[in-house]
């Protein structure tokens, strides 16, 4: 009679099933989980510095994970797949190069009819130590060939490269939508300090990245730092843990100037967290706005370094190189991780309002000065000279090819006069096409929110949106595209790396103009 009786209620909507039950009456939520290898099989060009770097070896394999949900609820299908990639960025083609966005929605859409484009969203993880992914010649890119660089070894090509992510990335979100079960969520804020504000300020008031804060010109630290860790657990039926969306702003970039490929602090963080949380369990990272974070120490680097070494050593490494930083972020991580996690298992809804909304919103570009043109300008006309004496020189002596790592200097002087005609050619291109459309995308599962833009987002942008956000919580997702810096006006003042007009399309009228519009998104979902 009881069981009658409490049926009868449920039924009525005088009770409701309680979100920390072991599961739901119906399966309004289903989630699925995958991954894949992206890992070339042969050397390849490494992103993110300025000179070229061959692979020479796998350090650590990179990976691209996927996250899929479909929620059913008031007669409403909404459909998502979440992506995560060890690359610098996502290539969405705003350079006019490469739109490995558009060409993983495509492959997902072909196998998956019922997915719209826009229901697909991938972000990297800005390792500095992954693959090119570039349509473009290596010449254009360099200023020499591969053929010349690899001295005829047998290497993999960024287009080849480019086909070999786009097919596997697609291959984790297909697998994960075919993977789909019966599911519960939780959210939470944890702490980690992992990331810091990279750029100091000196007395005269200039912005230097990096560099030796222990100088005496030293003032302070230009900006604000982010230690919170947004977490999105996922659960199965049984309310068994099966993955975890771990959302932080710092860049994969502790050991960024390696020559072999690396998914940097991911590979410890996954590993510690697999073994600790379940060998199965599916790790989706994101980058928050981190524009002018870094995993790097800025001060107080003796007492650090000590630890490092100490936690190094005590984790079974030698205490001599980056691991230690990379097992102490992975050991910050995991601990956040691990701390709210009784909470969460015992707040898991199963039935959470999702929805979503894309955009592709025309931002107003950084308008470059008479000042900015003659900067550049200088800049080119130093580096193009070293760049063809360079070049001259390797045809004139070919046996120095034969060396190792030849090619540092003649591609990080290509590098440099590149970067001055860039912001030429834009100079004259913003006369006629003053804002270039991005893609905004927001998402809202229960009272939290995900907004993804493909920007270096600097911090103070990602703060905004969050204080002005309608949900209880959320995730800012930066390099959800190709990623240019957008740095406010204090770093362009400052004048330091990531606020040149080389570094950037974009600058603080854009980065309003993208905090008014990811708000007013966000607020319609609500």
């Amino acid at each position: 009679m009881r069981k009658v009786l409490t049926i009868c209620l449920l039924l009525s909507g005088v009770l409701s099933y309680p979100v920390n039950a072991a599961g739901p009456l119906a399966d309004p939520l289903r989630i699925g989980w995958a991954s894949s290898d992206i890992t070339p099989p042969k050397p390849v060009l490494l992103q993110g510095q300025f000179h070229a770097r061959l692979s020479e070896g796998v350090k650590d394999p990179i990976t691209a994970t996927a996250l899929a949900m479909e929620s059913v609820k008031n007669g409403r299908t909404t459909r998502l797949i979440l992506i995560s990639a060890d690359l610098i960025s996502i290539a969405d083609g705003m350079r006019g190069d490469a739109d490995l966005r558009q060409e993983v929605r495509k492959r997902i859409t072909a196998a998956v009819p019922e997915l719209e484009p826009t229901d697909i969203t991938l972000n990297g993880t800005h390792t500095h130590t992954a693959p090119v992914v570039s349509l473009a010649d290596t010449k254009d890119i360099y200023g020499v060939s591969l053929d010349l660089i690899s001295g005829g070894k047998e290497v993999m090509r960024p287009a080849e490269y480019f086909e070999l992510a786009a097919r596997r990335i697609a291959d984790a979100a297909v697998n994960a939508w075919k993977s789909r079960k019966a599911g519960g969520i939780s959210y939470g804020l944890s702490k980690a300090v992992i990331g810091h504000n990279r750029l100091q300020v000196d007395q005269a008031g200039k912005s230097l990245m990096y560099g030796n804060t222990g100088r005496p010109e030293f003032s302070h630290i230009e900006g604000y730092e982010d230690h919170n860790l947004n977490l999105l657990y996922t659960w199965d039926k049984s309310g068994k843990l099966t993955g975890v969306v771990i959302n932080a702003a710092v860049p994969s970039q502790v050991s960024e100037h390696l020559y072999e490929i690396s998914a940097d602090f991911w590979t410890e963080t996954r590993a510690l967290l697999r073994q600790e949380l379940g060998k199965d369990l599916f790790v989706l990272p994101q980058v928050s706005a981190a524009g002018d974070q870094s995993p790097h120490i800025m001060w107080g680097d003796k007492a650090e370094e000590r630890m490092q070494k100490l936690m190094d050593m005590g984790e079974g490494g030698t205490g001599r190189n980056s691991m230690g930083r990379r097992r102490q972020i992975a050991r910050h991580i995991t601990d956040g991780v691990k701390a709210i996690l009784p909470y969460m298992k015992k707040n898991i809804e199963w039935d959470p309002v999702v929805a979503q909304k894309t955009e592709v919103v025309p931002l107003s570009r950084r308008l470059l000065g008479q000042s900015d043109l003659e900067t550049a300008d200088k800049e080119t006309a130093e580096w193009q000279p070293k760049y063809e004496n360079l070049l001259a020189d390797i045809k004139a002596n070919p046996g120095k090819t034969k060396e190792n790592r030849w090619y540092r200097d003649i591609t990080i002087a290509h590098t440099r006069f590149r970067r001055g005609k860039s912001v030429h050619e834009r100079y004259e291109l913003e006369k006629t096409n003053p804002k270039l459309p991005v893609e905004i995308k927001v998402i809202r599962i229960g009272d939290m929110a995900i907004a993804c833009n493909p920007f270096e987002l600097y911090l103070d942008y990602g703060v905004r949106m969050k204080v002005k956000s309608p949900a209880v919580q959320t995730f800012i997702v930066q390099l959800s595209g190709g990623g240019t810096y957008l740095p406010t006006q204090r770093s362009i003042n400052g004048g330091a790396y990531g606020a040149v007009p080389a570094s950037t399309l974009f600058g603080p009228e854009g980065g309003n103009e993208l905090v008014d519009k990811t708000v007013e998104m966000l607020k319609s979902l609500w």
